[in-house]
């Protein structure tokens, strides 16, 4: 199946108390990275249909949960993707979207092969341990709609 010249981003989330915590997992091929459940696109997928599909092969999850889509979309240069996928999109593919998703969850994580570790902490550990700004950024505006009540809409 080809790959789209799509991303998606997806945050896990739980409430402890009064405060929240974010799932973030370690990816396995970057021991200095930390970010929540991130893939491209296939076939025809649509974003909400990747963020599931990546969910459930990268920490086991499946279900008819409702997604919560963020504000925030950032863009990847081309050149961070492999050269078969590229070939399929031709040369005027420069940047790839990658489009945020939250997703309230309290069950059993299973790491596929791509992570070696998840934790499950509050937001400011959480916001440190991320590397790229862009996923720091879906963090901040995911906390702040926690915090601020701003969710109303689900997928």
């Amino acid at each position: 199946m080809a790959r789209q010249p799509k991303q998606i981003h997806v945050y896990l989330y739980r409430k402890r108390g009064d405060d929240y915590e974010y799932a973030v997992f370690r990816r396995a091929d970057m021991e200095d990275c930390f970010q929540g459940i991130c893939g491209g696109l296939e076939g025809s997928e649509s974003y909400l249909e990747g963020a599931k599909r990546e969910l459930f092969e990268e920490a086991g999850i499946e279900g008819d949960y409702h997604f919560r889509e963020l504000k925030c979309i950032s863009y990847l240069p081309d050149n961070i993707f492999d050269k078969e996928a590229r070939a399929h999109w031709g040369n005027e593919i420069v940047v790839v979207p990658m489009r945020f998703f939250a997703l309230e969850y309290e069950g059993e994580i299973k790491l596929s092969e791509e992570h070696s570790e998840v934790r499950w902490l509050p937001f400011s550990e959480a916001y440190e341990l991320i590397l790229f700004s862009d996923q720091k950024v879906a963090l901040y505006e995911l906390h702040q709609r926690l915090l601020r009540g701003l969710f109303k809409d689900l997928l």
